[in-house]
């Protein structure tokens, strides 16, 4: 079985070269574009470069032509969004990395069925409809974790807000307060509010509320906790 073992690290020094090759090209283009993988597509002729920033770019071994954008399998009656399925692995990393303890958590008292994670703006008003409805979705076991995406940017306003919310004694009854319209009582501390603005930024977010599902999918926009429910069962199975 030795003539396996050639074959595969002949590919793995073949596959070494290309991405040594994309890696020059791309720092050819500007030395300060910053790499964070470079690997092939199954399956394709492709590359995948995700640079720091979080763009994607695809390229082939020449390192030649890249193109920007979203890469796409046309199968018979199906169309695959690749680069969404290589965005959703990111976010689920990214779920299991954060830590439960800097989100503002709503708990169901039944079993857990889902965790839905929810950038979201204290002044956003789809935001507040949404969370009007958080009591249904916790009687169904969905734990709502929300982190801090206040659109105006750091040191406005609605980033105020979530930094008092998020240092209040009871967070849950300030973030209930807040999305009623009133204001919470002024705190600070040491807060995640700017990191997890900057990490909805870096998730590509431009509007709340959005929302990040277990399996990593990305819904922008307010859906009824009916919808959710649902398309969470799906997922699910």
């Amino acid at each position: 079985m030795r003539w396996l073992a050639w074959i595969f690290a002949f590919f793995s020094v073949a596959a070494m070269a290309d991405e040594a090759r994309i890696r020059e090209a791309i720092s050819g283009i500007n030395p300060m574009i910053e790499i964070k993988s470079v690997d092939a597509v199954a399956q394709t002729p492709f590359f995948e470069v995700i640079l720091m920033s979080g763009e994607r770019i695809y390229t082939d071994k020449s390192g030649l032509y890249f193109v920007a954008g979203d890469l796409y399998n046309v199968g018979i009656g199906d169309l695959q969004n690749l680069t969404e399925i290589s965005r959703r692995v990111d976010r689920q990393a990214i779920l299991e990395d954060l830590d439960p303890l800097k989100l503002v958590v709503f708990s169901p008292v039944v079993e857990v069925t889902h965790r839905l994670l929810i950038f979201t703006d204290i002044d956003c008003g789809y935001c507040r409809r949404l969370h009007s409805e958080i009591d249904q979705l916790l009687k169904y076991g969905v734990e709502v974790r929300y982190a801090a995406f206040p659109r105006a940017g750091v040191g406005s306003d609605s980033y105020d807000k979530y930094v008092s919310v998020y240092c209040a004694n009871d967070q849950r009854a300030a973030m209930t307060l807040a999305k009623a319209g009133e204001m919470p009582e002024a705190a600070t501390c040491d807060n995640p509010v700017s990191g997890q603005y900057q990490l909805g930024q870096k998730l590509g977010i431009t509007g709340t509320p959005t929302l990040i599902f277990e399996n990593g999918e990305m819904q922008p926009g307010y859906s009824h906790w009916k919808d959710l429910l649902e398309r969470m069962n799906q997922l699910d199975s």
